[in-house]
């Protein structure tokens, strides 16, 4: 805005300072006649004792600097009554240092790790773990049953304590340091984390000169198991391209980045479809952390006995259900089969009854007691055949009488299904057509339906034995081995027609989203195309329960049916 004159004019150079701090040390030994000769020498006989006493004494000062300092720290943490930060134990101080940490999991994700940690520290100190179930997890998986390896010490006797309990936590896994205050590290890589730093010399992580590789390591598992699965092989490459030039995924030595990344891949289930880097790397982890392929199968549980015994009885029960449900269908089978006998079968089956009726008063004469009997027996039989009335036409008709494979009577029909649609809101036009069992044998009698039809399947993983009923739009062309590895599923094939009719109700060729209505127990996942969930559409049409009707609702509605069914549904 105006100009200023000088205060005064200045015509002297000033030599500005290059460096940001002085160094009294060097500036003290110049003083002192020290030659850049002897700074250099390695022959301490070459340094003045002036410049060595100067040394020393710099040394002394900031050491005493430094005292001060952890004295203050120690004064502020007292007056926020924190107690003071002890350091990590040593090796050689493990056995005044022993935590006793408790780690809880869902079983629908294991922390695979634990295992790991376990065999690699008990090289060095000595591990105790035991197993526990809560009891919201009514039933654990076999494969859990020997999840940890057996103590080899006694709880008294061990550095580390380590307890795992089975409970239904959610996907991230809780371990609590102090039981006292209730704190919790969640996750487990930062699971892992803790372990590392508390016992930093045998599990390398803060001390690590690579530790900011070792940090982007295990960010990208952390990623890789929230990830949906069509973004876990672009997480994977870009390691399968590191372990192509490295032994292990932070450079020729087993860390803890090797450990998070095994357990995501187990708890995945990825380890069967894996690239040639990865795969060899898998195999080389998996024989240094379990020794080997089924390791663990061989090796007692830790767990309690009163849940090993609760599992027994669980599984005594399901067993009586089964032979149950086999009897029930026996008894409904012999039932229609006697429906469907002609009336002079029911008569021979009355007259064998009769046979049976109670003996004669004289059991004298055993050839008299069968004539009498037999003679008894014609009467009634005549008697019977001039006495007895025509059977109804009602109970001998096919039509009544149930069908053959029919055991359970608690599935809807079409109509319960319409009424279900009534009572929630759900808005439906329904078009009735001849019996087809094709989608190319319906598409000429939906010629005037808008909007996306369905085409469905019933599939079950060959491996895990997992159901799963796939939807998508009729001209969307579906392969397996890509659906399968969209939904991180092992190996998908067509179920039975009977196991289908058991959780859905339905038969061949009347499969349908609908029928999840009758999957009370939720066993049933549904694959679903993202037309027909994503709005793009505005209506969407499938089989109410039989395949000789069509029936049409909006994509709004069909969300909202999905939701009162309460399935888990995966979009692809």
């Amino acid at each position: 805005m105006y100009s200023m004159k000088p205060v005064f004019d200045l015509d002297v150079r000033v030599d500005l300072p290059t460096c940001m701090y002085s160094m009294p040390v060097i500036q003290m030994s110049k003083s002192l006649g020290v030659t850049p000769q002897a700074l250099t020498s390695t022959n301490a006989e070459d340094i003045p004792e002036a410049a060595l006493k100067a040394l020393e004494a710099r040394q002394e000062a900031i050491l005493s600097k430094l005292g001060q300092l952890r004295s203050e720290v120690e004064r502020f943490l007292k007056g926020q009554g924190i107690t003071a930060i002890s350091p990590a134990p040593k090796h050689d101080s493990l056995q005044a240092f022993k935590p006793d940490v408790v780690v809880r999991c869902s079983p629908g994700k294991p922390v695979f790790a634990l295992p790991g940690l376990i065999t690699l520290l008990s090289e060095h100190i000595k591990v105790y773990s035991s197993v526990h179930c809560h009891s919201s997890v009514a039933n654990l998986p076999s494969h859990l049953n020997n999840f940890l390896p057996t103590p080899t010490v006694e709880r008294g006797d061990a550095h580390l304590k380590i307890t795992l309990i089975w409970k239904e936590v959610g996907k991230e896994s809780e371990l609590m340091v102090s039981p006292v205050s209730q704190t919790f590290i969640r996750g487990e890589v930062n699971i892992i984390r803790y372990f590392a730093r508390l016992y930093p010399a045998l599990l390398e992580y803060d001390v690590d000169p690579s530790v900011s590789a070792i940090d982007t390591m295990l960010d990208s598992v952390t990623s890789l198991l929230w990830a949906q699965p069509k973004d876990r092989q672009p997480i994977l490459r870009p390691l399968a391209v590191n372990l192509g030039r490295m032994e292990f995924l932070c450079g020729n030595k087993f860390g803890i980045a090797d450990l998070a990344l095994f357990s995501a891949l187990k708890q995945l289930s990825l380890d069967k479809d894996l690239q040639p880097e990865l795969r060899k790397w898998y195999t080389q982890v998996s024989v240094k952390l379990m020794g080997g392929k089924g390791r663990r199968q061989g090796r007692a549980s830790s767990s309690r006995k009163s849940f090993g015994n609760r599992r027994k009885f669980s599984e005594r029960k399901n067993s009586e259900r089964v032979s149950e449900r086999k009897n029930s269908e026996r008894q409904n089978n012999s039932n229609a089969n006697d429906n469907r006998k002609s009336p002079k079968k029911e008569i021979k089956q009355e007259k064998s009854g009769k046979q049976n009726s109670p003996k004669p008063e004289n059991n004298n004469n055993k050839s008299n007691q069968q004539k009498s009997g037999k003679a008894d027996n014609n009467k009634q039989d005549k008697n019977k055949k001039k006495s007895s009335p025509a059977p109804s036409s009602a109970s001998s008709g096919k039509e009544n009488s149930p069908p053959k494979s029919v055991t359970i009577t608690s599935h809807m029909g079409k109509q319960e299904l319409f009424s279900f649609f009534s009572d929630n809101g759900i808005n439906y036009d329904n078009i009735d057509h001849p019996e087809v069992f094709t989608v190319d044998a319906m598409m000429p009698y939906l010629t005037n339906i808008k909007g996306a039809i369905g085409k469905n399947l019933f599939l079950k993983d060959k491996k895990t034995k997992a159901l799963y009923l796939l939807t998508a739009n009729h001209d969307r062309e579906v392969k397996l081995n890509d659906v399968a590895k969209a939904v991180g599923a092992k190996e998908l094939r067509f179920a039975d027609t009977e196991l289908m009719y058991e959780k859905l109700g339905v038969r061949e060729g009347c499969v349908t989203p609908f029928a999840l209505v009758n999957d009370k127990a939720n066993d049933v996942t549904l694959l679903v195309d993202k037309l027909l969930v994503s709005g793009d559409v505005e209506t969407v049409s499938f089989h109410p329960l039989v395949n000789t009707a069509t029936t049409t609702i909006s994509s709004k509605d069909f969300n909202k049916f999905l939701y009162l069914t309460r399935h888990k549904v995966i979009q692809f």
